[in-house]
């Protein structure tokens, strides 16, 4: 999806969480590109360490703040994970962040490039009344996340 415009439908689609309904439009997932940056390493904390992207220039982000099942392009190889886009409302952050827990990984990738293609949104993004309750929802993400994408193949969108 790099370096092509986003068509209308497809924007409103992403805009409104609806990433299901902008694959079958793009008969690929979406993708967003960027660096893996440094954060406050709180996802470490809770056992769930995450890679924090600064988009690049040509990667418009166009998704409604939430919490999705990905796929990741890091060195040549394919992850599954889930990411979040938001501003952390839990923490009292007001700065949007994008930041994807990959599964099954633990390389250090700052500095990186990384791309994220979006499968599915599984919930709005929300506060929580402290740290265990977040992490608590965390766990429960991640089971809906695995089990969306071990049922994903991406021959079904003929995706390149």
């Amino acid at each position: 999806m790099k370096n092509r415009t986003i068509p209308v439908g497809v924007r409103k689609a992403l805009a409104e969480g609806d990433v299901k309904k902008a694959c079958m439009i793009l008969k690929e997932p979406y993708f967003i590109t960027g660096t893996v940056v440094p954060g406050q390493q709180l996802g470490r904390i809770l056992g769930f360490p995450t890679a924090n992207i600064r988009l690049n220039d040509e990667s418009p982000l166009f998704l409604a703040n939430g919490v999705y099942a990905v796929i990741v392009q890091l060195s040549g190889e394919k992850y599954h994970g889930m990411a979040n886009i938001g501003i952390r409302p839990t923490l009292d952050q007001h700065l949007l962040t994008i930041e994807v827990n990959i599964f099954d990984f633990s390389s250090d990738i700052y500095e990186k490039e990384i791309s994220v293609g979006f499968i599915d949104r599984i919930r709005d993004e929300q506060r929580f009344p402290g740290l265990e309750e977040l992490k608590t929802q965390i766990s429960l993400d991640k089971e809906k996340v695995t089990g969306i994408l071990s049922a994903w193949n991406d021959t079904d969108l003929n995706a390149k």
